[in-house]
């Protein structure tokens, strides 16, 4: 098992990025379909051109789909990673809690100012 090395400043960053992914998701997306629906009916209007529509407006919905489940998970991906930072935290915590105490530690006697080997 390779270590494991975390830090819950690391779940702030990732839910950083899952929010920042989500929106260039979004942008991203309205972008490419705003520049496909401004081609316009490229395809002409013979049999071949109307099988060519239904499927790409089949496909179309499919991505639209897609894209929108996906980009509905994200923020709650990010939602989740900050609540993991917050239970890693208290968990943290309640590890340094729970560790013996150490004693006081034991006295020693007055020193006589002489360094000995």
């Amino acid at each position: 098992m390779p270590p494991t090395d975390f830090y819950g400043s690391n779940f702030t960053k990732a839910a950083g990025a899952f929010v920042t992914e989500h929106d260039d998701l979004a942008g991203d997306t309205r972008r490419i379909l705003d520049a496909i629906a401004a081609l316009g009916d490229f395809a002409g209007t013979d049999d071949t051109a109307k099988t060519f529509r239904q499927g790409y407006s089949t496909a179309l919905k499919k991505v639209s789909t897609y894209v929108n489940a996906l980009s509905d998970v994200y923020p709650e991906i990010a939602e989740r990673l900050a609540g993991m930072r917050t239970t890693f935290d208290v968990a943290n915590w309640a590890v340094i809690e729970s560790l013996p105490k150490v004693s006081d530690p034991p006295k020693f006697s007055a020193s006589d100012g002489k360094l000995k080997p």
